[in-house]
């Protein structure tokens, strides 16, 4: 089954209803909670939660490093971050949005070793062994290549609704 255009409501299905949600200089609507002002409301965040820790890597600061090694306490993570995918939020035609990345969120430890990453010629590669990787944390070359990280459960949020469930999120500033 398909839905049809003809729906008897005057919104088009076809059109983005939140053109513009994503701007960080725009409040929240729909929200009336508290507001955490350590960033920006609406900054988009890679958000890990252990049980133990909460971490928010804000989505400007990856977009600089591009790769963090972030100890978490058990396991230490590795966190990839590759431009190339469109806001869905952004404007009417997703097609014409800007490019927000993606993240990759990993278990740093593999085969009895924590890996540590840089970003060499626009590649993830590990310190340890050379290898690169992709953004799905998948060895592409090098003696890793065919093995993968673990991935960790991980959302891209934005920092207010982050914020509002995980009040003692610890936030990643960047390397000084």
């Amino acid at each position: 089954m398909v839905l049809p255009r003809d729906t008897g409501f005057s919104r088009s299905y076809g059109r983005n209803p939140y053109v513009g949600y994503d701007r960080v200089d725009r409040p929240p609507f729909l929200f009336d909670g508290g507001q955490d002002d350590r960033l920006l409301s609406k900054e988009s965040v890679a958000a890990i939660d252990s049980g133990d820790v909460s971490a928010a890597l804000p989505l400007p600061v990856l977009e600089t490093e591009l790769v963090v090694n972030y100890p978490k306490n058990e396991p230490d993570v590795a966190v990839f971050f590759k431009p190339g995918t469109v806001s869905a939020l952004d404007k009417t035609l997703i097609v014409d949005a800007k490019d927000i990345g993606a993240t990759g969120v990993f278990d740093a430890y593999l085969d009895g070793e924590t890996l540590t990453f840089s970003l060499i010629d626009g590649n993830f590669v590990d310190d340890q062994t050379r290898a690169t990787w992709n953004i799905l944390g998948e060895g592409l070359e090098g003696e890793m290549a065919g093995k993968s990280l673990t991935p960790v459960v991980h959302g891209n949020h934005f920092w207010f609704a982050w914020g509002a469930f995980y009040p003692e999120t610890l936030i990643y500033r960047g390397v000084s």
